[in-house]
């Protein structure tokens, strides 16, 4: 905490320093980049939305090197998005002590909302989104149920793309090539096709050469191949009536991830250990050992790969009324999955190792496939009443889900085989209304109701000789069928403060709301079913919000933060269970308990001179159990792990992103021209990487920085590099039964030459 206060302190005493000193020496009245966002779904600027929103233009993301939805993390306080361990494509979203680590079911429930161009996306397989012709990124922390139809417990994330007009066209390209083969190319155009229609497409690859070593062959592996296309056609031909028709498709193929052996010598297996205590078995985190070898069951293939494939299309038609509008948005998403990947990097062999140095790698191969299609439909009437003081927003979601998965198992010969299938039915209500009691002061209220009808199945079979096939319970095929509903409100308060002097405008704001997240069943069913015949039930919130929003020295110092006291009930958490008879460890998703999650989160940015933009964040968090239920894996890390008082996993006590953008103009060319600089640097303490309190996550840093020159406002060339200290930094992984280690990429050097017209 000392650390954390010191080093925010001379973060914002040397930004608003730098903002003064700067000043008065300043004739013009240039500073911080206007933001709008639409994060309660109409155009507002963003200090004026009382609620706390991490927003990102086009140019932001290019300076902040955010390349897909795992790089937000750097940049917005609370939020932990990490691959798991099974495809690049997968995420495994933490935010604000809500976690989803079972990212690769077909079951999965995501703590918060992923939006593309306000089209909600269900699954978190192949939703680690790869960004590409994005105008705008917006990241709301804090339940959002009044605003948006779905599983908005702890947030919701927007990505926006670019939509086309009449007035406005252009052509934007782009190529880059880096360390290990990193490469993409994309290209966007769009404007008016006729009187009436504007037109956009844009498209992308991208991908990289593996920097894992195969030690069986001593070559590369850890390729990606990345692919995405997405066309919008808009009827422009009248001024109350606008629709706009979009479909998309994204396609990834890799080497699935590589899980890297590892051991902890002096550290038993009933011992909690730390992320620095793991010996890679080969000598270097990033040595595998991938012999090829013919495993079975199916869809278990010969090496380790994956293959994700995306398509979304959507209609969106508003008409406006003149003080109210109304807006229908269709939408299809269809998700299709692979994976097979051996889940301990041995090759599928067990590595037998002493208790003391962490137990035995169990050379599990694990492979899947998954079909999901999704159908949603939201309407919603928005607009002013009583004279502009009242805004409000009525609006009703519904959501269709359903798909299946099929699972095959290798230990380390074949052994097992699941089939499920999932249907999720869902509606909801909103409403959020705002109401000026005076200029200044305004009053929030709004509500959701929510209903969900979930279906479940799954069938199981052993495909090779077991031992203990006696002694386990019978395996019956699962059938589950549950009704979840829950009535969820808010209510808030904002103040524009009267300003004068150096405070350009402050907005004072607090809220009251509740968040939820529906119930679901555990699907990871290796050695038996025990697991899948009890679901696990809806995860809730209360959320206590107090924050503040100025801008300051004429728009040249920007100083936002915010304080948020959790509540949560029936906290949903993955498990690792000890097996029936000596058989595998089971992995069942657990109400574990209650939780209160605390926490101070910070953004700040300046403009002390022209061309030079500092900026920070920061997030000061605490969690403790309130209660917990018997049997939970927090309950039993004493017994299992030696850990006495065990916490939410994914809470480090603080992250700290510190960071830096120039622009010095060249007297060179015909146009703008300019010299380009930046940096920033990211640092996390440790946290617990999971409920079980198995492993801690040591703390560390990540340096990124970039280099280059702007030429005529219409081509640009920069050099860049990630991870500039070359850090090994373990993202997650365990010992023993599924036994591996995921490290964060090492240094990557780029190139990108870019063009727009």
């Amino acid at each position: 905490m000392k650390k954390y206060l010191l080093s925010t302190t001379i973060a914002a005493v040397a930004f608003s320093s730098a903002a003064m000193a700067q000043q008065q020496a300043q004739a013009q009245q240039s500073g911080l980049e206007e933001i709008v966002v639409t994060a309660q779904r109409r155009e507002e600027q963003i200090q004026n939305v009382p609620i706390p929103v991490s927003a990102f233009s086009a140019e932001m993301l290019a300076k902040r090197q955010i390349v897909q939805a795992t790089d937000l993390e750097r940049y917005v306080p609370s939020l932990k998005m990490r691959n798991n361990i099974t495809s690049p494509t997968n995420i495994s979203p933490a935010l604000r002590g809500s976690t989803q680590q079972d990212a690769s079911l077909i079951v999965a429930e995501s703590p918060f909302g992923l939006y593309v161009d306000d089209v909600y996306l269900g699954r978190l397989n192949g939703n680690n989104v790869t960004l590409a012709d994005i105008e705008r990124v917006e990241a709301l922390r804090g339940p959002q149920g009044t605003l948006y139809g779905r599983n908005t417990l702890a947030g919701a994330i927007k990505f926006i793309t670019r939509t086309p007009s009449q007035d406005d066209e252009w052509v934007k390209a782009e190529a880059m090539y880096g360390t290990y083969d990193n490469y993409k190319a994309s290209v966007s155009v769009g404007g008016g096709l006729t009187d009436t229609v504007a037109g956009s497409f844009a498209a992308q690859i991208n991908g990289k050469g593996g920097y894992w070593t195969n030690k069986a062959t001593n070559t590369p592996v850890g390729d990606e191949d990345n692919t995405a296309a997405r066309g919008k056609l808009r009827y422009t031909g009248s001024d109350v009536f606008d629709a706009t028709v979009s479909a998309s498709f994204s396609r990834s193929t890799n080497d699935a991830l590589q899980l890297t052996p590892g051991t902890t010598p002096g550290v038993a297996t009933n011992r909690q250990y730390r992320s620095k205590q793991v010996v890679p078995l080969y000598g270097n985190p990033y040595v595998v050992n991938r012999p090829v070898s013919n495993k079975s069951p199916s869809p278990i293939e010969n090496n380790p790969r994956g293959n994700t494939k995306q398509w979304i299309s959507s209609l969106n038609m508003t008409y406006d009324f003149g003080d109210a509008s109304l807006q229908s948005i269709t939408a299809f998403v269809n998700t299709r999955d692979f994976f097979s990947t051996d889940f301990t990097g041995t090759g599928g062999v067990g590595v037998t190792v002493s208790a003391a140095n962490g137990g035995s790698l169990g050379g599990v191969v694990g492979a899947t496939k998954l079909n999901a299609d999704q159908l949603t439909q939201e309407l919603k009437v928005q607009g002013e009443a009583a004279g502009g003081k009242l805004n409000y927003l009525v609006g009703g979601f519904f959501l269709q889900e359903s798909g299946d998965q099929r699972f095959g198992w290798a230990i380390p010969g074949p052994f097992s085989t699941t089939q499920i299938q999932a249907f999720t039915h869902s509606y909801s209500f909103f409403t959020h209304n705002d109401f000026a009691i005076t200029d200044e002061l305004k009053a929030t209220a709004g509500v959701r109701y929510v209903k969900d009808i979930k279906k479940f199945g799954i069938q199981f079979q052993y495909v090779g000789p077991v031992a203990f096939l006696n002694v386990v319970s019978p395996q019956a095929p699962v059938t589950l069928k549950n009704n979840y509903d829950k009535w969820l409100p808010k209510f808030g308060l904002d103040y524009q403060v009267p300003t004068s002097g150096a405070i350009d405008s402050m907005l004072l704001y607090t809220s009251i709301g509740r968040g939820f997240k529906s119930g679901g069943y555990s699907a990871i069913a290796i050695g038996n079913l025990n697991d899948a015949r009890s679901p696990y039930g809806p995860e809730s919130n209360w959320t206590y919000e107090a924050g503040m929003k100025t801008d300051l020295l004429d728009n040249r110092l920007r100083f936002n933060a915010n304080y948020f006291y959790n509540r949560i009930s029936d906290l949903t958490l993955n498990a690792q269970v000890a097996g029936v008879a000596g058989g595998p460890s089971s992995f069942p998703v657990q109400n574990a308990g209650a939780a209160t999650i605390k926490g101070l989160e910070i953004e700040a940015s300046a403009v002390p001179v022209d061309g030079l933009t500092l900026f920070a964040n920061s997030a000061l968090l605490s969690g403790k159990f309130r209660n917990l239920r018997p049997g939970s894996a927090p309950t039993n890390a004493l017994a299992n792990y030696g850990v006495a008082k065990a916490g939410p996993p994914s809470l480090p006590d603080y992250t700290l992103t510190l960071g830096f953008d120039y622009r010095h103009d060249l007297a060179m060319g015909s146009g703008d021209s300019a010299f380009l600089l930046g940096a920033d640097w990211f640092h996390s303490d440790d946290y617990i990487s999971s409920a079980t309190n198995e492993l801690i996550l040591d703390a560390y840093s990540r340096i990124g920085a970039f280099v280059g020159v702007a030429l005529d406002d219409t081509w640009e060339i920069k050099a860049s590099v990630k991870n500039l200290a070359n850090d090994k930094t373990l993202s997650t992984g365990s010992r023993g039964f599924l036994g591996g280690f995921l490290y964060l990429p090492p240094r990557e050097y780029m190139l990108t030459v870019k063009y727009t017209m």
